[in-house]
């Protein structure tokens, strides 16, 4: 019994001794990860305090990438503005604090170049530091041209380059409901552009009378950018007109001098040697005929030309190239002028009030040149031109007369020709289809290109540089 007791005993001590050693064990172990994440924590916060030192105001700092950058580059800001009527050099410096003399300086630096004034519509960039000193002036003159003045070490260095244009090819589509100017206004296009689609189609179509409503019109044209800033309107590159289901086509393609030339899908030009009308008029008071009655004389008798009845004072042109052969008073022509076009054609203007500026007997003029202006002189019953066309000295109907083309495609351009209609079928035929509106289409940026510079001190002196 007594040794069945002790035998408890041992074991007792035994079990107690193991527990505390498994205890003692984990003891450590905690202790152990809780130094580790002490560590690492002090290590994260050491580093981390390195990279980023957060001074006592709150505020973090940033050592510059390169010791060469200035503080006054750090806050540059930029202020644009645009001329008003009256603005000066002076009246816009000093709206943003500069001082006059500044203002003197720029002025005497930029005058080299060409920019002595500045214009309404001018825009400029002023480059203004934090403190509200201004390191940089800019211009966009009315030219497109790009002026720059900078400053530094009180140095004023100016110089000019072109601006950068962007040219925006665009298709109109639409159908006549009023007239070609108004309906192309509607659309969004100009009269610039307007005007140079009339200009093409002149030879064939007499946009004041013959145009229908409905008849339907596609032009393929530019538009001019500078810095973003619509400027105006390029070339028109393909057009078409379809009046009362008769279909007029035109291509442009450029000649060596880089004239825009027109042709028709068989490459022949649409510029013809003569116009269809001298003039712009408002209807035709009396046409071609054999057997008229005279409105003053009230006898039956030939009328061998056309009457445009305009008001008094309305430019005629010279329908073609040629030389004055007569300019004077011939009875009830009354004014009257005679030009030879060099070849099998003369035609003659009467009834006008007054002749153009060095229009005489021997003077040589171009197509589309103002050699008069209406009137009504000699008999006439009311304010009009009478437009004559002879043909190996008989008289022709100038409205009904098969008028000669200048040239057509040249057979060394023919390839170059049928790409470029070939290019611009496929946009009209494509594009858009079946919409009727002004879509834009492409866009084409070209380089920009410096011009001059000049360098000035800021007393005002100064020499040119290359």
């Amino acid at each position: 019994m007594k040794q069945k007791i002790e035998r408890t005993n041992d074991f007792d001590v035994e079990g107690k001794s193991r527990e505390t050693k498994t205890k003692s064990r984990r003891a450590k172990m905690i202790v152990l990860r809780l130094f580790f994440v002490i560590a690492a924590s002090c290590l994260w916060w050491y580093f981390c305090g390195i990279r980023t030192q957060k001074p006592e105001n709150g505020e973090v700092s940033a050592k510059p990438a390169s010791d060469n950058v200035s503080p006054l580059e750090t806050y540059t800001r930029l202020v644009s503005y645009v001329v008003k009527p009256g603005d000066t050099f002076l009246s816009i410096l000093s709206k943003h604090g500069a001082p006059a003399e500044m203002a003197m300086t720029f002025h005497k630096a930029l005058k080299p170049l060409g920019l002595s004034s500045l214009f309404p519509g001018d825009s400029c960039v002023l480059k203004m530091s934090s403190t509200g000193a201004m390191s940089g002036f800019s211009v966009l003159s009315r030219l497109q041209q790009w002026y720059h003045i900078s400053i530094n070490d009180s140095k004023v260095h100016a110089s000019k380059t072109n601006a950068s244009i962007t040219t925006q090819r665009c298709l109109v589509r639409g159908l006549l409901s009023s007239s070609l100017s108004q309906d192309l206004f509607d659309l969004g296009v100009g009269d610039a552009c307007v005007s140079k689609f009339a200009d093409i189609f002149a030879w064939d179509i007499n946009f004041f009378v013959d145009p229908q409503k409905g008849d339907s019109f596609e032009i393929l044209f530019e538009k001019k950018f500078a810095e973003g800033r619509f400027i105006g309107y390029g070339d028109v590159l393909a057009a078409t007109y379809v009046n009362n289901g008769h279909c007029f086509n035109a291509f442009g393609m450029k000649s060596n001098n880089g004239a825009m030339e027109y042709f028709d899908a068989a490459g022949k030009s649409l510029q013809k040697e003569f116009l269809k009308a001298p003039l712009h008029f408002n209807h035709i008071s009396s046409r071609f005929s054999l057997h008229r009655l005279h409105p003053v004389l009230g006898i039956v008798r030939p009328h061998l030309g056309i009457d445009y009845a305009a008001p008094v004072g309305t430019p005629v042109y010279s329908a073609a190239d040629g030389k004055i052969a007569f300019a004077g008073y011939k009875g009830g022509f009354g004014n009257f002028i005679t030009v030879t076009h060099g070849g099998s054609f003369e035609t003659s203007y009467g009834h006008l009030s007054a002749f153009a500026r060095d229009i005489h007997a021997g003077a040589h003029v171009v197509q589309g040149q103002c050699i008069g202006y209406v009137g009504q002189t000699g008999l006439a019953t009311g304010p009009h031109l009478d437009y004559r066309m002879t043909k190996c000295g008989r008289f022709v109907n100038p409205q009904t007369v098969v008028l000669p083309s200048k040239r057509n495609v040249a057979s060394e351009d023919s390839v170059c020709f049928c790409v470029l209609k070939t290019e611009c079928n496929a946009i009209l035929s494509f594009r858009f289809v079946g919409e009727l509106g002004c879509f834009p289409l492409d866009m084409h940026v070209a380089p920009q290109t410096p011009l001059t510079e000049v360098k000035a001190l800021d007393n005002g002196s100064r020499r040119r540089g290359s």
